[in-house]
């Protein structure tokens, strides 16, 4: 019986994977050297594929994707029609097919309704400002019942029929372990885990991309973990005791009061959505141990993650090397890391101009990569003008124009201080030094081997060696 039921599942595999590929989709899989791999349509062997995607396009997408979602993609196609940046894009699906051979990114919205709508239908628990606490924890002990699987295989289902075999991967709760779908509580482990089964059950080559967080230094999960070093189980209510005597609440959104990093301590000053004020030290701690925790555990929820904290990151672009660190900490060094970098500003340091804001967004993006993150990805705020979106179109450029570089083979990696460097064996057998400079102040000297070079502040260098 077992061998029948074996041979059974192969053969449906062996289908589906036939059907996705005569739909025109690529097959996917992640290597043992932290990359994903794409086996495109008609190629007979998987490639490595440095993503570099894009979600909003300002002056184009005006409209948020869940508002309408043909409005928004019909909004996106000219700028995709006349760019060559980006070889992923952020869209709900439909029929038409992306310009440039691109892949689209799905899920992000049909699962955001599906699981809104999920949660405005159960009912005897409180409409106050408690209830995502008391929806997030009755779907996580549901999360394996079969009316919450049948839901969600029929989103998965409606949106591979709307995509109409486009090329495609997943990316189903942005923000799953900050709260996602309503940022109220985190969404757990088990509802993360179940959604990919649900997806790889219909596509059993799919590509799941997780964005952890959008707020490193803590979330309501890390709370929630260590309550329960001390507790049997979470109680029906929110334990504001547990907060301390005279803690602050925000009247508006009091379970903000939650959101801690792993030993603690608070992310939002008491009683108001202020960040606490905490030294570089501190954060690169904040950033490192959180993030090795919630990739833990959860891991079973993706096969790429990441995480889009871009007010920390524009302050110090370090901890966008320090995120890929605490990524791959907590779900391992084979597995692929894309970060998530600010694309047009929404979290522009004061009095920065865009020159140097777009400065700082390259040393971001290289020194994730020379921590080893395989993909970068952009989210755009579209309610601003432009401007940095479009400045940052030759770094990006270049970063695609880099692609067979990264690829390389990794030789050295070393961080010390404010400098980051890597040295990379290309195709043609020759070495290649990437170095960053994260310090927004300071110039750097780096002497490797033969060569000295001097990293003004934020300054990216790429450098064949002798």
């Amino acid at each position: 019986m077992n061998l029948r039921r074996g041979f059974l599942v192969a053969l449906c595999s062996l289908v589906l994977s036939m059907v996705a590929a005569a739909n025109g989709g690529s097959l996917w899989r992640t290597s043992s050297d932290g990359w994903v791999l794409r086996k495109s349509p008609g190629d007979k062997n998987y490639r490595k594929f440095f993503a570099i995607g894009v979600w909003n396009i300002p002056g184009y997408t005006r409209e948020a994707m869940e508002t309408d979602t043909e409005l928004y993609r019909r909004s996106a196609f000219p700028y995709l029609e006349q760019s060559d940046c980006y070889n992923m894009v952020y869209l709900p699906p439909g029929k038409d097919s992306v310009p440039g051979n691109r892949v689209e990114v799905v899920g992000s919205v049909g699962f955001y309704e599906a699981l809104l709508k999920c949660q405005s239908e159960l009912v005897g628990m409180t409409d106050g400002k408690d209830r995502d606490y008391q929806v997030r924890h009755y779907l996580q002990e549901h999360a394996e019942s079969p009316d919450f699987i049948r839901m969600l295989d029929e989103t998965v289902h409606k949106i591979i029929m709307n995509g109409q075999g486009n090329d495609h991967i997943w990316a189903p709760i942005d923000e799953i372990v900050g709260g996602g779908a309503g940022n109220g509580w985190c969404w757990s482990p088990q509802v993360g885990r179940t959604i990919k089964r649900c997806i790889l059950q219909r596509e059993p080559h799919a590509l799941v991309f997780t964005d952890l967080v959008g707020i490193s230094r803590g979330n309501s999960y890390l709370f929630e973990r260590r309550y329960l070093q001390t507790h049997r189980q979470m109680p029906a209510a929110p334990p504001y005791e547990a907060l301390g005597e005279g803690a602050k609440q925000l009247p508006e959104r009091p379970l903000l009061g939650f959101v801690q990093a792993y030993d603690g301590s608070p992310v939002y000053a008491n009683g108001t959505t202020d960040y606490v004020d905490y030294d570089l030290p501190t954060l690169r701690r904040f950033f490192y141990e959180n993030l090795k925790i919630c990739a833990h555990d959860y891991r079973g929820c993706g096969d790429v993650f990441g995480i889009n904290s871009f007010i920390d990151c524009n302050n110090y672009p370090v901890l966008a090397g320090i995120a890929v660190d605490g990524i791959k900490a907590g779900v391992g060094a084979k597995t692929p890391v894309w970060i998530f970098f600010d694309g047009n500003g929404y979290a522009q340091p004061g009095g920065q101009d865009v020159a140097a804001f777009v400065k700082n967004l390259k040393c971001q993006m290289y020194t994730s990569v020379i921590h080893g993150a395989t993909g970068v990805m952009f989210w755009n705020d579209r309610s601003l003008p432009p401007n940095i979106f479009k400045a940052l179109e030759p770094v990006v450029r270049e970063m695609a124009q880099q692609v067979p570089l990264f690829e390389g083979r990794t030789l050295l990696t070393h961080f010390e201080g404010d400098i980051h460097y890597m040295v990379k064996r290309i195709a043609n057998g020759n070495r290649v030094l990437i170095a960053a400079n994260t310090s927004p102040s300071t110039s750097a000297l780096l002497v490797f081997e033969s060569h000295h070079l001097t990293l003004e502040p934020y300054e990216v260098q790429v450098l064949k060696l002798l």
